[in-house]
């Protein structure tokens, strides 16, 4: 006998509509319906009584779809009359999820976090869809992380590792690194962002003096730095 049969007897077989795969019965009694959840989608799906009159909340709807724990944010939450926009939600989410897989199958297996949107991945890694070293999201059928090749394309703007006297060190897009000088009006030594990004793509580097003392940047990418797998503190080697 399903869960839900046991926990709502007073709830009509006939009103239940057919799950989809991979969602397990986790009705409760103390919860004001039945409900089902699939560890995989990470995702809810609650069954309200057929009778509006038997519902807890007078005028709601007969069936909502949610994330099954509050971090997880792919999907919002939906609400319908219509469990067919619930099935279409769940195979959405299904396709989410199967892009995501496939970001990181096209660069062999794995790929740095900044390279992806990180929202998505950081809900997959905690469902344990995917796993992590260090800055990598790897794909749960990669090779070993110190064979992979990373083949995805470098985003427009540099990442850079800023270190200063009273700062960092820090990696942060090199955009950013400019706001930030620019807020505090402390570009001492460079008369514009233009002089800044031509050392930078010059020689890979540039020193300064910045309101906190010394500073020094390097161009990740440039010096053949990249953040290292082993290191969860973003530390670089060459």
């Amino acid at each position: 006998m399903s869960k839900y049969r046991t926990e709502f007897p007073d709830f009509p077989a006939a009103d239940m509509p057919t799950m989809p795969r991979g969602f397990e019965d986790s009705s409760w009694h103390n919860d004001s319906c039945p409900s089902f959840t699939s560890e995989e989608l990470g995702l809810r799906i609650w069954i309200d009584y057929a009778d509006p009159a038997q519902r807890e909340h007078d005028g709601g709807s007969r069936f909502m779809l949610e994330p099954s724990e509050s971090e997880d944010t792919i999907t919002e939450t939906l609400l319908t009359d219509d469990f067919a926009m619930i099935q279409i939600a769940v195979e959405s989410e299904r396709q989410q999820i199967a892009e995501c897989l496939a970001e990181l199958e096209k660069a062999d297996g794995a790929a740095l976090g900044w390279q992806l949107d990180n929202k998505k991945f950081a809900v997959l890694l905690k469902r344990g869809l995917i796993r992590s070293e260090g800055d990598l999201f790897i794909h749960p059928k990669a090779r070993k992380v110190s064979e992979l090749t990373f083949t995805m394309a470098q985003p427009a703007d540099m990442r850079v590792l800023y270190m200063g006297d009273n700062e960092g060190p820090a990696i942060m897009w090199l955009n950013q690194l400019i706001a930030n000088f620019n807020a505090s009006k402390s570009w001492q030594g460079h008369e514009s962002e233009e002089n800044l990004r031509q050392e930078m793509e010059s020689r890979g580097w540039c020193e300064g003096l910045h309101i906190n003392g010394h500073y020094l940047v390097l161009d990740l990418e440039h010096a053949h730095l990249m953040p290292h797998p082993d290191h969860p503190h973003n530390e670089t080697e060459k």
